[in-house]
């Protein structure tokens, strides 16, 4: 039964663990036929500084042409819904957080990457971003 929940749901690391001292962005290939997609940020704040978590679509891996995500999406912070937009603020003097970013696939164009970006913040604060994926529905491939 455990088997199942690996087999339908695919995760992957998106941006590994860093400082935000200076802005970074990251991209990964979204799977595809997945039904959902989810970015999971997992920070910590050690500073007050406000942290802006962005996800984007880009051409490749390496972030050519990164825009903004088409639509508004739902976004958690700590299982909280917050107001649906296109990017959140961590403005906690400190802390452990998770924030998700519920991404619908048919907002990414086609062949597109999605990635995470964060501006500028602080050296204590820390963050780092996984895709989980539901896989499970596959469609046939148009021949």
């Amino acid at each position: 039964m455990m088997d199942k929940a690996i087999m339908d749901y695919r995760s992957r690391v998106v941006m590994a663990l860093q400082t935000t001292a200076a802005a970074a962005d990251d991209y990964v290939l979204p799977t595809a036929g997945a039904k959902s997609q989810i970015l999971r940020c997992i920070v910590t704040m050690g500073d007050a500084t406000d942290l802006v978590l962005t996800p984007k679509t880009a051409d490749d891996a390496t972030g050519t042409n990164a825009a903004a995500l088409a639509a508004d999406v739902s976004i958690f912070k700590d299982g909280v819904a917050q107001t649906a937009a296109k990017a959140l603020t961590v403005g906690d003097a400190t802390g452990n957080f998770i924030v998700d970013f519920v991404i619908d696939p048919a907002i990414i164009p086609a062949g597109k990457y999605i990635g995470m970006s964060y501006a500028n913040s602080h050296a204590s604060n820390l963050m780092t971003c996984i895709i989980i994926e539901d896989a499970a529905y596959k469609p046939t491939p148009a021949a």
